[in-house]
């Protein structure tokens, strides 16, 4: 009786508790959030080399981001099936992220695609310019887009989201990344 007493308390403390820190409270329609101290759905994408893509000490929060520079291309990738997602059609993706880019040398772009399962043909593509919404460096920076979805998008199609550099000549940092779903 002493250790199911003992149990049934430490399951109501557990049950208490809020996200570990450094998660935000997510809304019932967050798809993910990643401060890149976990996986949660990201990972290296298995059709380009992309190696080192999450570094310690400058993150937005916790000890780790995710970066492209000159000799990183893609940052990691969140990558799910359109029917782990949503159950019903999903219109439209929020995307919020914290960047930090160095100087005006940095550039790049979040980029949101829906591949077919074979991971190599994209049925829809949208992307955040960073250089367009952010003008402040060396500094966290909040970016955010809706991403309006085609019509007619199957469950077994994935949703992607990584960032790429473009041309950038810098590092640029991604923290803090969450995705939602708003129609």
């Amino acid at each position: 009786m002493k250790n199911f007493t003992a149990l049934l308390g430490l399951g109501l403390l557990a049950g208490c508790s809020g996200p570990p820190a450094g998660y935000p409270e997510l809304d019932p329609h967050a798809i993910t959030f990643n401060n890149f101290e976990a996986g949660g759905g990201w990972s290296n994408d298995p059709n380009r080399n992309n190696t080192s893509l999450v570094v310690k000490g400058n993150a937005h929060s916790g000890q780790y981001a995710a970066r492209v520079d000159r000799d990183h291309e893609f940052s990691l990738t969140y990558d799910m099936p359109m029917g782990q997602l949503s159950h019903t059609p999903i219109k439209v993706v929020h995307l919020e992220a914290w960047v930090f880019m160095v100087n005006y040398k940095a550039t790049g772009s979040l980029n949101l695609q829906i591949m077919e399962p074979d991971g190599l043909h994209q049925v829809h593509g949208d992307d955040l310019k960073l250089r367009e919404v952010v003008n402040t460096f060396s500094k966290w920076v909040m970016v955010s887009k809706d991403f309006v979805l085609p019509a007619g998008l199957k469950p077994e199609q994935h949703l992607r989201v990584y960032m790429w550099r473009a041309d950038a000549r810098e590092e640029v940092l991604l923290d803090d990344v969450k995705l939602s779903i708003t129609n």
